[in-house]
């Protein structure tokens, strides 16, 4: 029900996708102090050699916030959304220092409803704040509503549910593309990579009405921030560029 192969053009296709711009909403970083500016440059996000092509960017010196970084963020938002099926990407991802590269999506009812209450499934994250070039994390997050009232910013008040698993592998797995990949209906939600199953979770209706509503996609490269680097600054021992080659994402609807 939806293919993007990047094999054509030279930016992604406007009809498809819309580019995020800026630092996130009060210049947060993205609600988690990440260095990068989020730009529509070519250098930082195009289509090139059958890929979709996304760059972290710094000429030195690094700094937090302040434009010395730049990177790109790309999302399906009004576009393309969908609720359940085969989701897949073949990436090859980015591992160096304060990297943060993901493929995710958040419920369609995003920023109108706040985050976690729109939900949200990520099906690769690959970060060093606790983890290296070796592993890719699939997690949800949701809220809670039995730990919180209707009224409540639900992160702040405690009803935020992340639930993460990874798996981990000899060899670094930016020494190739992979194929990161859910499988999501209506009772569970399962998580892969290279066909590899590491992640399964069930539906629960009383609580987790979130995956049962619209989603879209997001690809992107962070730099630092929570995950990235434990929320400090540039070290000077960052590499760049930090570059994510997407070669295709698919999306495919169960027919009975």
């Amino acid at each position: 029900i939806f293919a993007d192969e990047f094999d054509t053009g030279t930016a992604p296709n406007p009809d498809i996708w819309n580019i995020e711009l800026g630092y996130g909403e009060d210049d947060s970083g993205w609600g988690n102090n990440e260095w990068q500016l989020y730009t529509d440059s070519p250098d930082n996000v195009r289509v090139e050699g059958g890929n979709l092509v996304i760059n972290a960017l710094c000429d030195g010196p690094c700094g937090v916030r302040d434009d010395s970084v730049t990177s790109a963020r790309i999302n399906t938002k009004d576009k393309f959304e969908f609720r359940y099926g085969k989701i897949e990407a073949r990436i090859k991802p980015p591992v160096g220092p304060a990297a943060w590269p993901a493929f995710w999506a958040l419920g369609a009812n995003f920023p109108e409803v706040e985050w976690p209450r729109s939900g949200e499934i990520d099906f690769m994250e690959m970060h060093k704040a606790n983890s290296d070039e070796r592993e890719t994390h699939f997690t949800i997050h949701y809220c809670n509503e039995e730990r919180v009232q209707p009224s409540d910013e639900c992160f702040n008040a405690g009803g935020h549910v992340f639930i993460t698993r990874k798996l981990r592998f000899e060899e670094s797995l930016g020494d190739d593309y992979q194929i990161f990949e859910a499988e999501w209906d209506e009772t569970k939600i399962v998580g892969k990579i290279n066909g590899i199953t590491y992640y399964q979770k069930a539906i629960d209706p009383a609580n987790m009405e979130e995956f049962q509503r619209d989603f879209f996609l997001i690809l992107n490269v962070a730099m630092g921030g929570t995950l990235g680097s434990n929320g400090q600054p540039p070290t000077g021992a960052e590499v760049f560029p930090q570059t994510m080659l997407v070669d295709w994402v698919r999306v495919y609807r169960r027919v009975d």
